[in-house]
This record gives structure tokens, sequence and C-alpha cells, in this order.
């Protein structure tokens, strides 16, 4: 089985090397539909008080932060160019 947290925890840390502070944090809530407690995950690049992104596995956290490590490197390559 894959470890997705070493590999969150990585992305998170070349991103804030990067100049980009992510902040990640949980919650659990009872759901009535599924009978009981889930986590959501909340990604925020800002204000821990505002509205996040919200995931509900830590597979689509990766997929994200994937994304914006993608950003992140190609805009790195364009003001080098």
């Amino acid at each position: 089985m894959i470890n997705l947290q070493s590999k969150i925890n990585k992305l998170v840390t070349a991103l804030r090397m990067h100049g980009v502070m992510v902040k990640i944090n949980t919650q659990q809530y009872f759901s009535e539909k599924q009978g009981r407690v889930c986590t959501k995950i909340i990604l925020w690049e800002e204000h821990p008080n505002r509205d996040g992104e919200t995931f509900y596995s830590k597979a689509d956290l990766l997929k994200a932060l994937a994304e914006k490590w993608k950003e992140v490197k190609e805009l790195e390559e364009r003001e080098n160019s």
C-alpha cells in the first residue's frame, strides 16, 4: 500500500521551501447518511479562519498539492527564462 501521508508531507515541505505556506487541518463529523464518523481534510493557503479547500480523501489532497507544486515549478521556470 502506498503511504500517502509521507508524500503529502514531502510536498508541503517542498512548497514551503519555495515560499508557498500551506496549512492542513482535519475535522471529524458524524455522517447521518453513512452512520459513522467521517474525516474531512482542509487545505489553506492563507489564514485558517477563511474558507479552505475541503477534501474527503488523502488521495485527493495529494493530487491538489501535486498540482500546486507543478504550478510553482512552472512559475519559477518562467521567471528564470
